[in-house]
């Protein structure tokens, strides 16, 4: 590669890096401007850059890392999480998936209510009682309109009015609170004056009415505007909203008639905005109304679970309610008034502060979206909160009943409750614990503010950084490790997550990304799986085609045990070095021509690689027609000297049969000398990322060429060094031959003459057979 290919493969490099980094970037972008109307548009964008730069970085990461497959692990996890992280915000299904699982959350958490049955002579069952959740509030009532309040009422729905008022005259002298989950919209002649009697009695009595979302139906709405005015008594004054950031996803209210208005404690809307898949589990405290003042300004107006907590906390919605649009209400100046109430169990009198959680500030910060929406934190699921019948509170209850059983300073919530038959509407909505009555709902949420038990999420950038992390930490931990213990840890991470996640639900009411964390993990662990494998077989591909011209089989299924052994850079090793040289090669050139000189030296190399290899031998390199050849490495071999005397002595023995061929063909004989040295030796691979070679160095090589050259002034055929000869002494016949003191060694070396080996049957018993590895 030329200069100039080289500099341009660079820029291309740091090119792809600065994109991958621009792709990161976008997407960091969006994890930060959580809100931004470009928010979506830069973590698609973001996410694209980057998958499309991943490969090239990888190429990268091939060319500067010393270990590429635990690099490529870690950079292949990252993008997988990002990916993740992209799409579970753009994804739908994962969307849903997610939903879901806060959905199992709740069941598996906070479970189902404890159910006791009773059953009467007939065998039917007749009586129910609902052991309520721990955290259920018990000040918190029901009066429901079940089917069977409409069937002892004789009544079908909607029922008569003066129910409603028999209940309201009840409560009229005590200081609980009532709120009418009923719809006072329509003028009844004859009823409404009962009502308004009843009301005149009682002035702590809350109404609901439906906010509408299609403005079709306003022209029919009778004294619409004058309706609006009451109600503006209880709109909510001090709001921010940040560049009109509110959503509005309603067109106008419609509050009750006005004789009841006027008479209420409060009117606050009813309306349940449910998402995509019918699921509930927010309720709207606020909600922006574009166009409905007076002077066609924007006005916000509260729900009836914010205006009952008001009311029981005794402050005012217009001077002591603070909005943010998209990040809180907040309930001030909340009196420090104690609440007496009589303990059922301990049958004795407690007090306890109107706050929960009592602060310094007697403020309540309730966390809400952008829609004035406050995820609801429900405690169990149907049946959670105490109920009555309508029919019972009609006929039996009483002011002298209220005050014997210490009935005071409690929420009653007056509703539409599981009926069915008798013209009764439905009024449920599906939750995390399933079908729920529509004032259940209402229940848990005032129950959710009144606790100071809010939930919250996760925000997008601590998401963000558990995706990124926990890909990363199986990227890193994998390739360090067997694939089994990889599937170990990848099995325990994600159920130490689990645990986490549900844990910090349960402990802390804090949401956080579970399933698809869940999935992001199992395709790490599969991808970097796949990526091993890719890998690994490009490792078996360059050490079967780099060795397996120079060693033995068995040596190179070896290598493949333990490629990290071929990495560049040497180690040191204790080895036996071979040199061979042919005598009078000059001679035998001039003798012969080009052709007929190579065919020659094809053969005599051919047949003495064959038998470096059959015993175990690694064939370094040829320099013409002399063989450097060694044992030891790269597979340990510690018999190694003897092996390579044992091969030596085999080269000797073939090259006579080599030799009566040559004369036969009437071609020069060859002889040769070898020369043998043990010791230590740095063996690797030796040169550049882009091109190395397999080698060793150091004195003991030094040595072992002396020696092979020495063969010359001995007249002999092998020649061993005495760190050999101390190696295998007790099985080769040798000769002494000196005591000799070889270039670049200032202690002189005795040397032998290798004659053979005690054993003559080792020769066939330790030879492998010749079977190089397949490229």
């Amino acid at each position: 590669m030329s200069d100039k290919e080289s500099k341009s493969l660079s820029i291309l490099d740091y090119l792809s890096v600065a994109v991958a980094t621009l792709g990161s970037l976008g997407v960091i972008v969006s994890v930060v401007m959580t809100g931004w109307v470009y928010e979506y548009s830069f973590l698609v964008g973001g996410m694209l850059v980057l998958l499309s730069s991943s490969y090239f970085v990888y190429k990268i990461i091939e060319k500067v890392s010393k270990d590429k497959q635990r690099s490529g692990a870690i950079w292949l996890s990252y993008v997988i999480a990002i990916f993740m992280y992209t799409m579970v915000n753009t994804f739908q299904p994962l969307k849903e998936l997610e939903e879901n699982s806060i959905s199992f959350r709740f069941q598996f958490l906070r479970g189902t209510n404890t159910k006791t049955e009773s059953e009467g002579d007939t065998g039917r069952i007749e009586y129910i009682q609902y052991q309520p959740p721990a955290k259920a509030r018990k000040d918190i009532n029901i009066i429901g309109i079940t089917t069977e309040s409409l069937e002892k009422l004789q009544g079908t729905w909607p029922l008569p009015w003066s129910y409603y008022s028999d209940i309201i005259e009840t409560f009229k002298d005590s200081n609980n609170i009532l709120m009418f989950d009923i719809f006072f919209v329509d003028y009844k002649p004859g009823q409404t004056e009962e009502m308004v009697t009843a009301l005149q009695k009682n002035r702590n009595v809350l109404f609901d009415y439906p906010m509408e979302v299609s403005a079709e139906s306003k022209e029919a709405v009778l004294n619409l505007e004058k309706r609006i005015d009451i109600l503006r008594k209880f709109q909510i004054k001090n709001v921010i909203d940040e560049n009109d950031g509110g959503i509005s996803w309603v067109k106008f209210p419609q509050p009750p008639i006005e004789p009841i208005g006027e008479l209420s404690a409060g009117l606050g809307f009813a309306n349940v905005k449910k998402d995509e898949s019918g699921l509930n589990r927010k309720m709207p405290l606020v909600v922006k109304v574009y166009n409905s003042g007076r002077d066609r300004e924007t006005e916000y107006f509260p729900s009836i679970d914010l205006l009952i907590v008001c009311q029981y906390y005794g402050i005012n919605v217009q001077n002591d309610v603070e909005v943010n649009m998209g990040h809180y209400v907040k309930l001030k100046n909340i009196p420090n008034k104690i609440i007496r109430e009589f303990n059922v169990k301990a049958r004795k009198f407690e007090e306890r502060d109107v706050m929960h959680i009592p602060n310094e500030n007697r403020e309540v910060v309730i966390p809400i979206d952008w829609e004035g929406q406050m995820e609801i934190n429900f405690v169990g699921g149907r049946y959670s909160f105490k109920q009555n019948e309508i029919f019972e509170v009609t006929n039996d209850w009483n002011q002298e009943l209220l005050e014997a059983n210490q009935i005071n300073n409690k929420i009653f919530l007056v509703a539409m409750y599981y009926a069915t038959g008798r013209g009764a509407s439905k009024d449920s909505h599906l939750s995390p614990f399933g079908d729920m009555s529509g004032i259940e709902h209402h229940a848990h949420a005032v129950n959710t503010i009144l606790n100071q038990d809010f939930l919250s999420t996760v925000p997008n950038w601590g998401i963000f950084l558990i995706y990124v992390a926990l890909g990363v930490m199986i990227g890193f931990l994998q390739p360090r490790v067997k694939t089994h213990i990889g599937f170990a840890i990848m099995l325990t991470q994600l159920l130490l997550y689990v645990i986490a996640a549900l844990y910090i639900f349960q402990a802390f009411n804090l949401i956080t990304v579970l399933p698809s964390v869940t999935i992001e993990q199992i395709v790490v662990f599969v991808a970097i799986i796949g990526f091993r494998i890719l890998t690994e077989e490009e490792n078996v591909k360059y050490i079967r085609q780099t060795f397996s011209k120079f060693v033995s089989k068995d040596v190179v299924d070896e290598l493949l045990k333990h490629p990290d052994n071929l990495a560049l850079g040497g180690s040191k090793r204790e080895i036996t070095i071979f040199f061979s040289d042919v005598r009078g090669f000059t001679t035998i050139s001039e003798q012969l021509g080009p052709e007929d000189l190579v065919k020659l030296l094809n053969e005599y190399l051919s047949a003495m690689t064959d038998i470096i290899i059959e015993y175990k031998g690694t064939i370094d390199k040829y320099m013409g027609d002399a063989i450097m050849a060694f044992w030891g490495a790269p597979v340990p071999l510690e018999d190694h000297a003897y092996y390579a005397c044992v091969a030596a002595l085999a080269q000797l023995d073939h090259l006579k049969v080599l030799q009566q061929k040559w004369a036969e063909r009437h071609v020069p004989v060859i002889d040769i000398g070898c020369g043998l040295n043990s010791g230590p030796a740095v063996v690797g691979n030796m040169g550049s990322s882009h091109r190395m070679e397999y080698t060793c160095m150091g004195d003991t090589i030094n040595l072992g060429s002396r020696l092979e050259g020495s063969n010359k002034m001995y007249t002999t055929n092998i020649i061993i060094s005495e760190y050999t000869y101390e190696k295998v002494k007790d099985r080769v016949v040798t000769r002494e031959l000196d005591l000799v003191r070889v270039k670049g060694k200032t202690q002189p070396v005795r040397i032998y003459e290798l004659l053979g080996i005690t054993n003559p049957e080792d020769m066939e018993k330790m030879k492998r057979p010749l079977q190089k590895a397949a490229t």
